[in-house]
């Protein structure tokens, strides 16, 4: 049997009033949840969130830092995160020629940084002496664990070594190796940086002012830039005087350059040099006693030897060759540079005419033995009777050579 209309619309309120309160409470229910899971982690309970732990730099002094030097170098671990970080291991890894003093710190182990909490950690360390200018690192490296999940930061620190040139010369070259007055001569060597810094605007000068020489062009070699352990060969040429001592001499070689602060640094050495004296033995004269010496006559025959060269001749010694018998050989020992000395010859004249003859000189001065032939001749007149002795004799010497100076050695 049909239902009366007035009991269905009342069947329909009905359910609208029972469902509204129920889906209300649903919404009510969303909300609170989701409010829940985007609440602020400072409301969460202590312990609870994410970690954030960051490596900065306190301290690295000092900077530059010399070789052979303390760095010290002080960080800090900062967990900017809520969370506490556990199993932290801080871990230090210098380039090489920073050296750790304390092989302990290499590894540092720490239980827990709370969160937004921090931890101060200070290193000494060293540079070799040996290191030279550059930039170097320290590589910082820390580790943890965040609700079982391993996590990392690293750190780069660079370091800057700033070190000191030094400036020598070595590998010395003189060419030709044996030096006489009025020579000219070139000497090279090799400028190398033996320090650990860098070498700048170096001026290399060969001090010739209080010596008896002169540069043949510049005195003085620029060298831009010269890092440590680099070299560079230098040459020069450079003339003895005429009047210059034969003897060791010491060539100043003065290096003046900048560091790489911009400090100008002086340095001085030296080479040695050996000014040798080569004597030039020449005949400056003939004479004989008696001036015209005649068949049978018993004469003298003197000759001058000069020593026109830089250097003293020893062991000097004159021999001859004349037919006649006699003094053929005169000792005249050692004979000094800008002097002279004589020979004396005694002889009887057994023939008459033009006697042809050489004068043989040996001597040994710094550059070795010597040896000189000069042509002559004598002449000797017709004095009859050969077998007659004439207390005062006549000799008459002609020479035919011209003037007997023996090649200037040089």
């Amino acid at each position: 049997m049909p239902r009366p209309a007035n009991i269905t619309l009342v069947l329909q309120l009905h359910a609208r009033t029972t469902i509204r309160p129920i889906i209300l409470l649903g919404m009510i229910a969303l909300i609170a949840i989701t409010a829940i899971a985007t609440a602020p982690t400072c409301c969460a309970a202590p312990g609870s969130g994410n970690t954030d732990i960051k490596i900065t730099v306190n301290e690295l002094t000092p900077q530059p830092v010399g070789p052979g030097r303390d760095l010290v170098l002080s960080v800090t671990l900062d967990n900017r995160g809520g969370g506490a970080a556990r199993g932290i291991v801080l871990t230090i890894m210098p380039d090489s020629p920073i050296i750790l003093k304390n092989e302990n710190d290499r590894i540092m182990r720490f239980e827990k940084i709370i969160g937004y909490g921090a931890r101060v950690e200070t290193y000494l360390l060293h540079i070799d002496p040996a290191a030279v200018s550059g930039n170097y690192e320290v590589e910082l490296g820390a580790t943890w664990t965040d609700d079982g999940a391993h996590r990392e930061q690293n750190l780069t620190v660079p370091v800057v070594v700033r070190g000191e040139p030094k400036l020598m010369i070595s590998d010395i070259t003189i060419e030709p190796e044996t030096i006489k007055p009025e020579d000219t001569f070139d000497l090279s060597f090799r400028v190398s940086n033996e320090g650990t810094g860098t070498a700048s605007m170096a001026q290399v000068t060969v001090a010739l002012d209080n010596l008896s020489s002169v540069p043949v062009g510049a005195d003085t070699a620029i060298i831009r830039k010269l890092v440590a352990g680099a070299s560079e060969r230098l040459s020069y040429r450079i003339m003895v005087s005429d009047s210059a001592e034969i003897s060791t001499h010491t060539i100043p070689i003065v290096m003046r350059y900048d560091d790489e602060s911009g400090g100008n640094i002086t340095s001085q050495s030296s080479i040695g040099i050996n000014v040798v004296g080569d004597a030039d033995l020449c005949i400056a004269s003939v004479r004989t006693n008696p001036e015209n010496p005649a068949t049978g006559d018993v004469m003298t025959l003197m000759l001058q030897i000069e020593n026109s060269g830089h250097g003293d001749a020893e062991s000097v010694k004159v021999t001859i060759d004349i037919p006649f018998d006699g003094t053929r050989t005169a000792f005249l020992g050692k004979i000094e540079a800008d002097d002279d000395a004589p020979c004396i010859f005694n002889f009887r004249a057994t023939e008459s005419g033009d006697i042809p003859y050489q004068a043989v000189i040996s001597y040994e001065d710094d550059l070795g033995d010597h040896k000189t032939i000069v042509d002559l001749v004598l002449y000797v007149g017709d004095g009859g009777n050969g077998d007659l002795l004439i207390p005062a004799l006549a000799v008459s010497a002609f020479v035919v050579v011209g003037v007997f100076y023996l090649r200037r050695k040089k």
